[in-house]
């Protein structure tokens, strides 16, 4: 999808520290981006189908409390070898961008340089 690998160019384009911009849809299928060139994922490429999978369904989990606490912006999660971080993209088709981060870097600048793409 053009417009949607256009702007998983302008995430890797934030911070050099983006390891990944990839943008999936509600059933969990990577429809746009990847990892940046000259990185190697972490995990298999059976565990990638899992973790989109994942990621697609807490998305839609938290729609649930919309109501109750306003849109999530963004999620954002610390695990002992990487960050994570996803942006819901829009309302009407519950895609989101998925982004990970070197486990070394400060995040606050990166999410923000993220958030003034997506929105």
């Amino acid at each position: 999808m053009p417009g949607l690998d256009e702007m998983c160019k302008k995430v890797f384009a934030v911070d050099p520290a983006i390891r990944f911009a990839g943008v999936i849809d509600r059933m969990g299928k990577l429809v746009a981006g990847g990892m940046r060139d000259g990185v190697s994922p972490l995990e298999s490429i059976k565990d990638m189908d899992k973790l989109y999978i994942e990621f697609a369904l807490r998305n839609a989990m938290r729609k649930e409390f919309n109501v109750d606490f306003g849109k999530t912006i963004f999620t954002f999660s610390e695990r002992e070898r990487i960050k994570l971080a996803t942006f819901p993209l829009k309302d009407d088709d519950d895609s989101l961008l998925l982004v990970s981060i070197e486990k070394d870097k400060p995040h606050d600048k990166i999410i923000s340089g993220i958030l003034a793409v997506v929105r």
